[in-house]
């Protein structure tokens, strides 16, 4: 028996992770190291300097890949094993979730490729009449439920042009399109694709008005069938519809997309909106079929279950992270406090209660979950899909069903209120998130427990590593609150005047003009970046810190860089990897940067020469030579 006993604890200490073997920071430390270019200066590339050698030093694309591979491979494994099968507290949603994983990963059905043009009309996708049931958005006009910009905790239906990504789809239509060369309604749709962008290049507005409107109100300004609700609602009576509230925006180019439709042939209409869904669904499979590809799919498309069964039988950190990020959270807030004391834009009293209430009512949430604990919601919480074990393509298409039908759930309850024990983002995205995001209605940050991994974040490791790297992140996402989008909305998430005052007073702009001196792609996000930079360097070393005035103990991980440098070094970890497309944000080296270029405290880390003149700094005070806090942690 002693030898048995003996033999799985050797068993048990082969899975330990590595990072529990070697000390914490000195992994931190050499993975930083490994990722260095020397021969690159910090003063002229720092994204370089830093994360120059990362791809030839780790097998991933990115930091981002190697804790979402860290999670797939955790989930596999439950997937795979008997863990949970006798489960008393949500035994059919485990057995739902195995069995979309089983038919993702053994059906080898698969869309990809040019399908038949009978399988594209005929057989394979749903009538036209679903395609908003069935998760389609984009087509004609952009639908989807959100809450009351007046009230945080209403449900509404918001109406608007297409977004310009979905003309991807459009151009994929296209090219299904040349399988119809004999087809005369193939043209048909070529004319309507090409009528609709018109429309939208017409109409488009950078702030477009949104208009209020109850149901009888929009039926008399846009000729929308009222058809068009009952499939996507469910309703069986148009009575239904009369105590919804819409949020509409871009009404000029609805009213004229409307009036084209009815005029138009329905065979080039349904067939175009059958090769969408087909496109929808070609885009939302995974491009390779495997146990991992099909983990991350499903936390897009079933992000409750993956989240619920994570958390309970995977994640084991959950209270020493939770204490760890809300000291970070609070650090931050802190100097932000110090921020709004100086008062460098000049606010109103008014005005700065109406700011120091946003700060203060900011909340931290580990992982996009609800607040209901009661293990019958998680049970039930996808009861109306039914998942096959052996057909991917029919269970993709229930998804997309059951994730409209849980958008739609609130909006058919007199009042439409959210219900906030049972809320979390289900939006209609096609890869989970793993960074941080924050919720201007919620006044929440949400951190995915999939970030919450190392190399981007353990609770063993030292303060710098974490302030630096979670700190940056954690302060970017803060200052969404108080840029020109996020400051229009008060401390319950609800759009405020006094907001709009701020954003148009004279110093707000002028601060938002010296970031956009230099190109970007999103101008809230720049700010973000370059004022939560900002942020977590001063909630860690003080608002006056000058490295020109220490001399540095070197710590007992890492010998070579001062402690400011290793905060810098630490923050580029996040961005470090393949350069990807630009899409929402600048490039990740861009983004570096333009940060640390901004932030006058990096010249002195790094010996750099600096311009005071180009640091552009909106909330921070623009003189603190004399305060008391130059201090060094």
């Amino acid at each position: 028996m002693g030898c048995l006993l003996l033999l799985c604890s050797c068993l048990v200490a082969l899975f330990i992770p590595i990072q529990a073997i070697v000390d914490i920071n000195v992994a931190t430390s050499n993975d930083i190291h490994n990722n260095l270019n020397r021969t690159t200066s910090p003063c002229t590339n720092f994204w370089n300097f830093a994360c120059g050698r990362f791809s030839s030093a780790s097998k991933y694309v990115d930091n981002f890949e190697r804790v979402e591979d860290q999670f797939a491979t955790a989930m596999v494994e439950f997937m795979e094993s008997h863990l949970g099968e006798n489960d008393t507290l949500a035994p059919r949603l485990i057995k739902q979730m195995r069995q979309y994983y089983k038919a993702c990963k053994e059906d080898t059905r698969k869309l990809h490729g040019n399908p038949r043009p009978e399988e594209l009309v005929n057989q394979w996708i749903l009538h036209p009449k679903k395609f908003l049931v069935y998760g389609l958005n984009g087509v004609f006009i952009d639908e989807r439920v959100d809450v009351a910009a007046n009230d945080s905790m209403r449900w509404v239906i918001q109406l608007r042009m297409p977004d310009p990504a979905d003309r991807y789809s459009d151009r994929r239509v296209l090219q299904l399109m040349r399988l119809y060369e004999e087809a005369w309604y193939s043209m048909g749709v070529v004319k309507l694709v090409e009528k609709m962008h018109q429309l939208q290049d017409k109409y488009r507005a950078e702030y477009p008005v949104v208009y209020t409107w109850s149901f009888s109100e929009l039926r008399q300004e846009i000729p929308i069938p009222h058809s068009f609700f009952i499939e996507l609602l469910g309703v069986n009576h148009t009575e239904e519809l009369y105590h919804l509230t819409f949020e509409v925006s871009d009404v000029e180019y609805l009213r004229e997309c409307f009036r084209c439709l009815r005029d138009f042939a329905s065979e080039p209409k349904d067939t175009y909106i059958r090769a969408r869904q087909y496109v929808l669904v070609e885009e939302s499979e995974p491009r390779e079929r495997n146990p991992r590809s099909c983990i991350h799919h499903m936390r897009a498309y079933l992000p409750l279950g993956m989240n619920y069964i994570y958390d309970r039988f995977i994640y084991q950190n959950r209270e020493e992270d939770t204490s760890k990020v809300l000291e970070i959270l609070s650090t931050l807030k802190a100097a932000f406090g110090q921020y709004l004391d100086a008062n460098r834009l000049q606010l109103t009293p008014n005005q700065l209660a109406y700011v120091r209430a946003k700060l203060e009512g900011i909340q931290i949430k580990i992982g996009n979950l609800p607040e209901e604990k009661s293990p019958e919601f998680y049970n039930n919480h996808y009861g109306s899909a039914n998942f096959s074990a052996t057909n991917f393509l029919a269970n993709l298409l229930e998804a997309f069903a059951l994730r409209t039908r849980l958008q739609n759930a609130g909006l058919l309850a007199r009042n439409s209120r959210v219900d906030l024990r049972h809320y979390y983002v289900n939006d209609n995205v096609r890869k989970a998130r793993t960074s941080p995001f924050y919720e201007n209605e919620r006044n929440t940050i949400t951190v995915p427990m999939e970030f919450l991994q190392w190399p981007l974040f353990d609770h063993r490791e030292h303060t710098i590593f974490q302030h630096s790297l979670l700190g940056a992140v954690l302060g970017h996402e803060m200052n969404h609150a108080f840029e020109q989008e996020g400051i229009l909305f008060d401390a319950a998430g609800n759009e405020s005047p006094v907001g709009l005052e701020i954003r148009e007073s004279k110093p707000f702009r002028d601060a938002i003009k010296c970031a956009e001196e230099q190109p970007f792609v999103s101008l809230k996000e720049r700010l973000a970046d370059l004022n939560g930079l900002q942020l977590a360097y001063d909630a860690f070393f003080g608002l006056a810190h000058d490295s020109r005035q220490f001399e540095y103990r070197p710590y007992a991980f890492e010998q070579e860089f001062t402690a400011p440098q290793l905060f810098h070094l630490s923050y580029a970890q996040f961005f470090c990897g393949s350069l990807p497309p630009v899409i929402a944000h600048d490039r990740d080296d861009e983004r570096v940067n333009v940060s640390v270029g901004n932030l006058r405290q990096f010249a002195y880390d790094f010996n750099c020469e600096t311009s005071p003149s180009s640091v552009c700094e909106m909330w921070r005070p623009g003189d603190v030579a004399n305060s008391n806090r130059n201090v060094h942690p």
